[in-house]
């Protein structure tokens, strides 16, 4: 919830001091949005493919791998946070479609409704670029967390060895 929040802090802060972003760049920069997004699903999937069999194991009382997906186990928090990128990353790739049929057909309205077109236009891509950053950002952080959680099994179960 404090992504989607400080999202709108770059969008607003731009329109209020009336700065713009040139129309030639919307294409790629919506271009890039809708890759990102691609990519951040499908690395977030695998890794749903990857922990969701896990909880089913572990609700079903089969803990054959050991995990911890109680309400506040860590790896329920790190499944939570996977789901909530790839509907970020979902909802952006829509978003930037929208956006860019927009963008092709606004010489179809009247003046007036071009200017509001293109203020939403600029304001969604400011807004799902925020969203991207922190879903990309989220990416790092949980496959560091995940790589740490390795690191201290390792060293855990080399400590085993030794005893």
């Amino acid at each position: 919830m404090k992504a989607l929040i400080a999202c709108l802090i770059v969008p607003i802060l731009m329109l209020v001091f009336g700065i713009e972003v040139e129309a030639s760049a919307t294409s790629n920069i919506l271009s890039l949005l809708v890759a990102i997004a691609g990519a951040i699903f499908t690395i977030m999937s695998i890794w749903v493919a990857f922990l969701y069999p896990n909880v089913l194991k572990t609700l079903r009382g089969e803990n054959l791998v050991n995990v911890d997906f109680s309400g506040g186990g860590e790896d329920t928090a790190r499944l939570k946070e996977i789901v909530s990128v790839i509907v970020q990353s979902a909802t952006t790739m829509v978003i930037a479609i929208i956006l860019l049929i927009l963008a092709a057909s606004i010489s179809n309205f009247g003046f007036g409704a071009r200017a509001w077109i293109a203020g939403i236009c600029q304001f969604g891509l400011l807004y799902f670029s925020g969203l991207q950053i922190f879903a990309l950002v989220s990416t790092i952080r949980i496959n560091l967390s995940f790589m740490d959680v390795l690191e201290r099994q390792r060293s855990k179960r080399a400590k085993d060895w030794d005893t």
